[in-house]
């Protein structure tokens, strides 16, 4: 619970800018555990990471230590891992099995729905000792779609359909390209920390501007930026500092849309990957595959995703090309760890899969071509942010450009402009300043 002096949120985002302190502060980032992580519908893992009765796995919504687990009644249910003895986190590896819960501490133990089943040495208990009242708590509110679960730690606010609101296609984009309708998260996980502010990752999943600056040497094989001058129309070398103003948005890139929608959430647009040259035994195996279940006309449109990068806000993102979700955790105002689970496609070839795990072991474990490039820009805001010379970060490109899109009921602009960063900000206000 924050007992300080409150801030005044409304007057640390302004129109196409953030305060710096929003960063960097230690109390903002104290009650935005309280206000944002206790309050919104936070994505806590999947379906297929517990398949069977007594199947859990760890993780945290902001840093509260919780327990994803499947009880007997084949439900799922979100606990908070701490005993409710003295304390102590009761399951402390990732992923398990348990018939029971059972603290190491004093041994108390609990069933898979948080039930206390048995306290040890029961005879030292106070006589008025109730068992019904000291199960592990459980999260007050757990919803899921298509495998996707999430929870809230608050009993009221936007109910959950409210909440997802149409983010339920971008899933759908994704899920319905298994020729069994479903995917898994049961092949591993990559998990790395990085010395910056949570949101900086948030922020990033939507930014394609960074794309050809950040990720020059690995966005195309000359190292050549997404970006050209007039009449040169080959791209123009990467040239730091050049500051130039007469450099132009590459048409590769001019038809790439951003989108926002309410609580933050938002996506970028389409990327093809039904190349009409692609082809390998395992790509071909996977078409028939797919036909098979849902026919060549419906393939067609599934091989055309209508969505790229996806953002449930605040903690998750699903990645439509190399096929991934990534959950960031909060830790400290200055340190965010981010977990990525590799997506498998049920009832796609085995070699298919095992190609897209390894593309992802390339592009964002913590050791990648890609994903290295981002940690280091996040610890380089970090650092500079400390700096006086300003109290504000801009995030005004396209500030104004907004266009209302009814196909998707959403509001879009160039992918190039900082739209759905301003998006968040409009929701993360709203959380701080007391909205549910």
């Amino acid at each position: 619970m924050y007992d300080g002096t409150e801030p005044d949120f409304g007057k640390l985002i302004g129109p196409g800018r953030v305060h710096r302190s929003v960063y960097t502060d230690p109390a903002i980032f104290e009650i935005e555990m309280e206000r944002l992580f206790g309050r919104a519908w936070v994505f806590v893992g999947h379906d297929s990471q517990i398949p069977e009765p007594g199947d859990y796995i760890t993780t945290k919504i902001g840093r509260q230590p919780v327990i994803l687990i499947r009880h007997g009644d084949g439900k799922p249910y979100v606990l908070l891992n701490r005993c409710a003895h003295r304390g102590a986190k009761v399951c402390n590896e990732a992923c398990g099995n348990a018939k029971r819960l059972v603290c190491l501490y004093h041994g108390w133990s609990y069933d898979t729905d948080g039930t206390l089943l048995g306290v040890t040495m029961p005879e030292g208990s106070a006589r008025d000792f109730d068992v019904a009242e000291f199960g592990l708590a459980r999260a007050p509110r757990i919803a899921a779609y298509r495998g996707f679960i999430f929870a809230s730690l608050s009993a009221e606010g936007a109910g959950f359909d409210e909440f997802l609101g149409p983010m339920k296609a971008n899933i759908d984009d994704l899920v319905d390209r298994a020729p069994d309708g479903e995917i898994l998260l049961d092949a591993g996980r990559h998990r790395y920390s990085y010395r910056g502010n949570w949101k900086l990752q948030i922020e990033n999943v939507l930014d394609s501007y960074h794309v050809p600056f950040s990720h020059a040497s690995t966005v195309n094989e000359k190292g050549e930026q997404f970006s050209r001058r007039e009449g040169d129309e080959k791209g123009a070398k990467v040239v730091e500092g050049s500051g130039k103003k007469d450099s132009k948005t590459s048409d590769a890139w001019k038809g790439r849309r951003s989108y926002v929608v309410d609580f933050g959430h938002g996506w970028t647009s389409k990327t093809d990957l039904n190349d009409k040259g692609r082809t390998s035994p395992a790509w071909d195996a996977y078409r028939k595959a797919l036909a098979a279940k849902v026919g060549e006309d419906r393939m067609e449109e599934i091989l055309t995703p209508q969505f790229h990068n996806s953002l449930l806000y605040p903690n998750c993102s699903v990645m439509g090309l190399n096929i991934h979700v990534r959950v960031v955790h909060p830790v400290a105002v200055d340190r965010t760890e981010v977990v990525v689970y590799p997506i498998r496609l049920k009832g796609a070839p085995d070699e298919m899969n095992f190609r897209n795990i390894r593309l992802l072991n390339v592009t964002h474990s913590g050791a990648s071509f890609v994903q290295t490039d981002d940690l280091e820009s996040f610890r380089r805001t970090q650092e500079g942010l400390h700096s006086l010379q300003s109290d504000w970060v801009d995030i005004s490109r396209g500030l104004g450009e907004e266009e209302a899109d009814r196909r998707y009921n959403a509001t879009s602009e160039s992918a190039m402009h900082e739209m759905a960063v301003r998006a968040q900000y409009k929701a993360w206000l709203h959380y701080m300043s007391g909205g549910t």
